[in-house]
């Protein structure tokens, strides 16, 4: 039984929840009224709070099932110079572990608004709770589910998108130890923002990992990825040396696009590629069961 009409509760990827939260996750980049009108009458959820702090931005829609909190990553023109000012140091974070000193503040400016919204609509009836973000963003999520789960609080699912290494060897083992399951960090070929910060500075990738390939073939086969990572072991502007390929693969748009096709492909009969609000509930038995398996590097 799905958690909403939008979200199949499931322990394996599931392409139909994959593509709502990808929908959620280019939306967020809208502005927020066109954001709020998407998420209310287009996906039904009678409940939408916006939060804009400093400079991080995340909105909170529900409805009696189910919570979806999504965080504004960095998208357009903006990710090269992003890129090459990411930053690189790492602060004691949640779950015993250090994290990017950057993306940690970013979710502290929103932390208090966002964690007390979640706590009152979690309090009220049994409300799954799924989390996702693209860029930026992603890196946000993951650190918020982190928070969530030292705290004891329920989560249901994490879906990332272009995520860049959020923390080190410590706190990417502790969140697996936790999370792993209900966590899926999905990648678009070449995207530049999943190559940084670098390994070499501590820094490690975490969760479930699943791979388009420039095909648009789906895949949580790893062992290319690494033999194409151990090829970069360079500073942090030397990624940008691949070109607009890494970049464009990074658009928030093109992750939706490979999610909508390979849901076309399963069989659907539908063209969801053109329907961004398209019923998630129809699609629960095309989905691609990807299970947790191995980590990525």
């Amino acid at each position: 039984m799905t958690a909403s009409k939008h979200i199949h509760a499931a322990h394996y990827f599931h392409l139909g929840t994959a593509l709502h939260l990808a929908s959620a996750a280019e939306q967020i980049y809208a502005d927020p009224g066109v954001v709020e009108r998407t998420a209310v009458r287009a996906w039904k959820y009678p409940h939408f709070r916006f939060f804009d702090v400093d400079t991080t931005q995340c909105f909170v829609a529900a409805d009696s099932q189910a919570i979806l909190v999504c965080f504004r990553g960095t998208e357009g023109n903006r990710v090269e110079d992003w890129i090459a000012n990411i930053g690189l140091d790492l602060i004691d974070g949640p779950l015993a572990g250090r994290v990017h000193k950057g993306f940690y503040d970013a979710l502290s400016c929103v932390w208090h608004l966002l964690d007390k919204e979640v706590e009152r609509l979690q309090s009220v009836g049994k409300r799954e709770l799924w989390v996702t973000g693209h860029s930026l963003g992603a890196a946000l999520a993951t650190l918020a589910v982190a928070r969530w789960c030292e705290a004891g609080r329920p989560i249901s699912g994490l879906y990332t998108f272009g995520q860049p290494r959020t923390g080190d060897q410590t706190f990417a083992r502790n969140f697996d130890f936790r999370f792993r399951p209900h966590a899926f960090r999905i990648v678009n070929d070449l995207d530049v923002v999943t190559r940084v910060p670098p390994r070499v500075l501590g820094y490690q990738h975490l969760g479930t990992f699943i791979y388009f390939t420039d095909s648009g073939a789906l895949s949580d086969d790893i062992r290319w990825w690494r033999r194409f990572l151990n090829g970069w072991q360079g500073a942090v502007e030397k990624v940008l040396v691949w070109g607009r390929e890494g970049i464009d693969d990074h658009r928030m748009m093109h992750y939706r696009q490979q999610i909508a096709d390979a849901l076309r492909r399963q069989g659907s009969g539908r063209d969801v590629a053109a329907e961004r609000t398209v019923d998630m509930s129809r699609q629960a038995a095309v989905a691609e069961r990807i299970k947790p398996r191995r980590r990525a590097a």
